[in-house]
Parts: C-alpha cells; sequence; structure tokens
C-alpha cells in the first residue's frame, strides 16, 4: 500500500491530479522495486535536509542531490510513474543522499519532527487555473503552515510558478505570515544561491511558451 493510500483518511483538500499514468516501462518498475528496496523515506540522518515537494520526473531532484553530497534530498511526489522514473535515475546515477516519498507531502509531514526540514523546493505546482478550482492550489495559507511547522528558523521556502495570478496569490500569501520574509530580488531573476542552473521540465515549457517564471525565497524568521 502506498503512503498516499496509507494516510487517505486525512481529509486535506486535494492538490494534485492523476496518481497513475500509463503503463510502466521495464525501467520504471525496477525503479518502482527499488523504491522499496533503498530509496523509501525514513529520516535518520544527521545531514541537512532539504525537501522537494512534487518533483514531477526526478530531473531536478536528482541534479540537486549531485550537487549537495552533504545534504540529504527528500523528495514527495503523488504521481507513481514519476516515482518509479526518479528512483531509476537515482540508481542510474549512483546517488547516495535521496529519499522518496510517494504520497501527499502534507501526509508526510506527520512523519516529521518540528523545525527539521532546512529548505524546501516548490517548483511549478499545478495552478489550477480554472477559478472553481483554485482552491487546490498547494501553497494556501493553511498549506503554507504545514511547511511552517517542519521547517526550521532560517530555513527557506523556494518557489517557482509561471503564473502570473498564482506568483500574486503566493506573494500576498506569505505576506500574511509573520513568520516568513521575502528575500528581496526581483521575482524574474532566478537566484544562483538558492535555484539551479538546469531547467525543470514545465520551466523549459513555460519558456518556449515565450512566458517568463517567477522564482521567490521566503525565509523563516
Amino acid at each position: 500500500m502506498s503512503d498516499l493510500h496509507k494516510y487517505a483518511n486525512l481529509r486535506l483538500i486535494k492538490t494534485f491530479g492523476r496518481l497513475k499514468g500509463r503503463p510502466l516501462s521495464k525501467n520504471q518498475k525496477l525503479g518502482l522495486a527499488l523504491h522499496k528496496q533503498k530509496y523509501n523515506f525514513f529520516l535518520e540522518t544527521e545531514k541537512k535536509i532539504w525537501l522537494e515537494v512534487g518533483f514531477g520526473n526526478g530531473h531536478h531532484l536528482v541534479e540537486l542531490a549531485k550537487r549537495n553530497y552533504d545534504k540529504l534530498i527528500v523528495g514527495s511526489e503523488v504521481f507513481e510513474n514519476g516515482v518509479a522514473t526518479a528512483c531509476f535515475s537515482l540508481f542510474q546515477n549512483k546517488i547516495q543522499n535521496a529519499k522518496i516519498f510517494h504520497g501527499d507531502v502534507r501526509n508526510m509531514s506527520n512523519l516529521f519532527k518540528r523545525k527539521t526540514v532546512d529548505r524546501f523546493y516548490i517548483l511549478f505546482p499545478d495552478p489550477w487555473t480554472k477559478k472553481r478550482h483554485k482552491s487546490r492550489r498547494l501553497l494556501s495559507s493553511s498549506n503554507v503552515s504545514y511547511f511552517s511547522k517542519i521547517l526550521k528558523s532560517e530555513g527557506y521556502i523556494c518557489i517557482a510558478t509561471d503564473v502570473e495570478d498564482y506568483c500574486i496569490e503566493i506573494e500576498n500569501t506569505f505576506s500574511n505570515l509573520d513568520q516568513f520574509e521575502r528575500i528581496h530580488v526581483s521575482p524574474k531573476y532566478k537566484n544562483l544561491n538558492f535555484f539551479l542552473d538546469v531547467k525543470t521540465k514545465y520551466e523549459q515549457k513555460a519558456i518556449n511558451k515565450g512566458l517568463s517564471p517567477s522564482y521567490l525565497v521566503y525565509k523563516k524568521v
């Protein structure tokens, strides 16, 4: 049973779409087996923890782990195909400093002690652009409170989106929270002190469409 189903009794507003896609390839099946054997989430570490929420196919997660071998890179993802692809990629790249949680990150936070995570990455979350769906956006004030509980003081939340009204909504949400301050750079500037100089799948798609993504960094004070 996946973690998503294990914690299904927690009634949270659904912030994601599909749980599965096409039938898994041979490599993805291996990746899913590796998840159970090698990459399944656990918290016993002395390393600083960076957590990527909704990592998609895991390209950014893998690169983050490669470049930060002194950190434990944890990823959460509900989409089974993404979990399978990411785990196979971690195995291919012989990465030892990464773990994967297959499920809703808000259920994962129940497994953390308070003030455990040093950095969050939330990159191009589903914008739920239809008016009737906007309550499903991941970066609502109630969901940010989940992240805040397990984020250390002086920790960071790094966010990227290519949807302007979502960017404005995120800025408004954080501006109303006393425990966060924004790192003062233009949202259109990708601060490489926090973001990698590689593009995620959705970041590249946005740029190909002529869109200008926004990059926001908030510090917990």
